[in-house]
């Protein structure tokens, strides 16, 4: 290293202090005084999520920007910045155990954290107030005047401090009145000193730089972190490397959300776009001069100079002609709608790796060359842009300045974004139950309540991935320590139940000794349990081709109690059976013992309960499905059942997931259909939460009685379906914009959130390894019983993972 050379280096060097603005925080903590006597503020921006609303609603939503920008006056301005930035590390109970949930979580979290990062909007208001130096010695001579010129020349000025109280009272008032414009769609929360000092310095140092916290006055020093060296092509923050483009034409065609796959480029961006709204008369004279001269070109010079005919016959230049009847559109947009006119400048930064960024620069082109507009990759003119970007700037440090409208600069503004979701579950106050990807390439942190309700609906068609996503969240939940019950329907949660090591109980008329035989007579004897027990004999009755009369009621409620009163082992439905009128008999053969179904139902209690339910318990009815009577019978008691072991009183705090596959068959039955209904409304009580699945969109909707069950489901889950159809979205209440969504969803990718106050488009990409512990799929499934058995779970999976299925997402059931 050369001494001289290297102080020759430094003594050229400017102070990146000098360039920044700022001077302290003034004392109601969210006002900044620079040192040219401006005032700024900034505010973090909730965007507007586009998903599920009209286009009406996104175009009010743009209104209100637009209103917002047009009602600022000519020495304010607005600065909106949408920062990048990797995800922050969020607070949540990974564990280092070889438990599948751990295993999980860990594998979740590595893989996100290589594919999303986070999205935050803010805007930054600034008022020129006009504010007056404080009086200095008017009885001074000539020469002290002259010495104090040159003193205040080397030093910030001093205003007085009532001056600054007023013009602060001005500022606040301004911002106040246009975040209660916006607040209903896109609020905007202030940030105290210490968070927006933290905001500012990111947009001037490299991102991610610590920034200690102090307030005080100087903050120009405070804030000047990093080493910003300029080279040909590109600048560098502390030896990382930065490109610039700046916008040098606007786009022709404007609308809502312009710059959404700006926002989702796969860096770490910084996108600033400062608003200055001219007066009405300064933008009046601007487009009448643009106007005048092309309309004198609709005509060339030499038809102007002909004497006989003039232009009457000459050629008209169709481009001068449409160009000026644009500007005169808008002189009518200006001077009858009020939208103001005035200044934009949109400035984009993508940091990291130089060989990376480079990458991206045809991206960027083609982005703003799909809206027609242009920009310029910024070469020599790197320093002034990336300075000039910064809030508070001097108004003669911008020079990359195009006028434009307030609708198209809120075209341009960052007030759409992504759904997020909730960081915590309020109801459970822990970390929510998943996290999915967004289109925006963001997290979405999936919280299984809706404010203290947990009931879901999840709908897909064959092959959307129903299954997958089923057992995704499901294995997601064991970080919560629930009870899960499933009733399944298709054999779906076999493999993965023996994986998890639970329990997978199965109804199966072919086999020679039923593994699951009931004892109805078990249950507890309460009034609930004889009026169950007496509404299930008629449904036995029914289904035996015996309609009950009022009197054969009471005589089997009266029999009922009087079996509770025998012993235990007395208690069968023979037993019953015998006590009751003979006439009865017939329909009664089939469930008792010699009968078709005796062996399941018609059993004497043995000490204990029949099912010995798990923290994860599975009742496959699939063997059944041929057989309605069977099946009913067997699915009303399971209910009462579930019932019971849900509405535990010794474990009401714990969380209770019941799981109903392939619902669409059981809500064909009225009394299922009503059992469901009752659970959604009585168990958010009992901390749980009930989930349907079902595949067939048209018997939802063709049910009836299933409107009722469904008011009472407020999360909905929507995966690829093409053919939904239009009674669906009556039925779920979605709009058309919504349905079209569901329609164009992709299969095994992505679903559609729908709540009564939000709406998500989602994703769900996992990476090798998590897909075998997820995956349905018999023959996959098999694979990973043999693997586990053989390596244990970890080194399993990554054997599996390190072999096959090196793409995941097209290979789900």
């Amino acid at each position: 290293m050369r001494v001289d050379d290297e102080l020759r280096a430094f003594e050229a060097a400017g102070s990146l202090a000098e360039e920044l603005p700022y001077w302290g925080w003034l004392d109601d903590g969210r006002t900044c005084l620079t040192r040219s006597g401006e005032l700024i503020a900034a505010g973090r921006i909730t965007p507007a999520v586009t998903d599920g609303r009209t286009p009406e609603q996104i175009d009010r939503v743009l209104g209100l920007w637009q209103r917002l920008l047009s009602g600022l006056g000519p020495n304010a301005r607005l600065y909106f910045h949408m920062l990048r930035r990797p995800p922050r590390s969020p607070k949540t109970t990974v564990g280092s155990g070889s438990g599948v949930a751990s295993l999980s979580a860990r594998k979740r979290r590595a893989f996100l954290t290589e594919r999303v990062q986070r999205l935050d909007a803010y805007a930054v208001w600034s008022f020129a107030s006009g504010l007056r130096t404080a009086a200095r010695g008017s009885r001074a001579g000539l020469l002290s005047r002259l010495k104090g010129w040159r003193k205040r020349r080397r030093s910030a000025p001093t205003y007085l401090a009532a001056e600054i109280e007023a013009a602060a009272d001005r500022f606040r008032a301004m911002i106040d009145a246009g975040r209660a414009l916006v607040a209903e769609h896109t609020p905007v929360q202030m940030l105290g000193a210490v968070e927006a000092s933290r905001f500012l310095s990111e947009l001037i140092n490299r991102p991610g730089t610590h920034w200690d916290g102090a307030t005080g006055s100087g903050m120009n020093w405070r804030l000047a972190l990093s080493e910003l060296e300029a080279e040909r092509s590109h600048l560098r923050l502390d030896g990382e490397p930065l490109i610039l483009y700046s916008l040098l034409s606007p786009p022709g065609q404007a609308h809502a959300n312009l710059l959404r796959e700006l926002y989702c480029l796969d860096a770490v961006t910084t996108i600033s776009l400062e608003w200055r709204p001219w007066t009405v008369e300064a933008a009046r004279r601007r487009i009448r001069s643009a106007q005048r001269h092309y309309f004198s070109r609709r005509y060339s010079m030499m038809a102007h100079a002909q004497d006989a005919q003039g232009t009457a016959a000459a050629m008209v230049d169709s481009a001068a002609a449409a160009e000026s009847d644009r500007l005169g559109a808008a002189l009518v947009e200006l001077e009858a709608d009020g939208v103001a006119y005035g200044e934009a400048s949109l400035t984009v930064a993508l940091h990291g790796e130089l060989e990376r960024i480079e990458r991206l620069d045809g991206d960027v082109r083609r982005l703003f060359a799909a809206h027609d507009a242009k920009v310029i990759r910024e070469g020599y003119g790197q320093m002034p842009a990336w300075f000039a970007r910064l809030p508070a700037q001097p108004k003669r440090r911008q020079v990359r300045k195009v006028f434009v409208s307030a609708g198209l600069a809120a075209c341009l503004a960052p007030v759409f974004g992504p759904p997020r979701g909730n960081r915590t579950s309020r109801h459970l106050a822990r970390e929510p139950l998943a996290v999915f990807e967004t289109p925006w390439r963001t997290a979405y942190r999936y919280d299984l309540f809706a404010g203290d309700v947990g009931h879901t609906l999840i709908l897909g068609a064959t092959g959307s991935g129903k299954s997958f996503t089923l057992n995704f969240l499901l294995v997601e939940a064991l970080k919560y320590d629930p009870r899960i019950l499933i009733l399944d329907l298709g054999g779906s949660y076999r493999w993965l139940t023996r994986f998890l090591g639970g329990r997978y109980l199965e109804l199966a008329p072919g086999e020679a000794e039923p593994t699951l035989r009931l004892t109805p007579f078990a249950l507890p004897a309460t009034t609930r349990t004889f009026q169950f027990l007496t509404g299930w004999m008629l449904r036995l009755l029914k289904l035996g081709g015996f309609e009950a009369s009022g009197a054969d009621t009471s005589e089997i409620r009266a029999r009922i109690e009087d079996l509770y009163a025998l012993g235990t082992e007395r208690r069968t439905l023979s037993v019953l059976t015998g006590s009751l009128p003979s006439a009865l008999w017939p329909a009664l053969s089939r469930w008792t013992e010699g009968g078709a179904w005796g062996a399941f139902f018609d059993n004497p209690p043995a000490g204990g309960a029949d099912i010995e339910f798990r923290d994860w318990q599975v009742i496959d009815l699939a063997g059944a499905a041929e057989h309605t009577d069977l099946c009913e019978a067997a699915l009303a008691y399971l209910l009462e059942r579930m019932r019971l072991e849900i509405e535990d009183p010794s474990e009401t705090a714990r969380l209770k997931l019941m799981v109903v596959d392939e619902a669409w068959r059981y809500m064909q039955d009225p009394a299922v259909l009503n059992y469901l209904a009752e659970a959604a409304k009585t168990w958010r009580k009992k901390n749980a939460a009930l989930v349907l699945a079902t595949q067939s969109a048209v018997d939802v909707t063709g049910t009836p009685g299933a409107s009722a069950l469904l008011e009472s489901i407020p999360t909905k889950l929507f995966l690829a379906n093409a053919e939904l159809p239009d009674e669906a979205g009556a039925l779920f209440r979605l709009n058309e914009s919504e349905v079209a969504r569901i329609r164009a969803l992709t299969p095994k990718r992505e679903l559609y959130l729908r709540r009564p106050d939000e709406a998500a488009v989602l994703r769900l990409e996992v990476d090798p390894e998590s897909y075998w512990l997820y995956t349905s799929s018999p023959l996959d499934a098999e694979k990973r019983a043999e693997a586990v058995a053989k390596h244990g779970l970890v080194r399993a999976v990554e054997a599996l993972a390190g072999r096959t299925h090196p793409t995941p997402p097209t290979e789900r059931t």
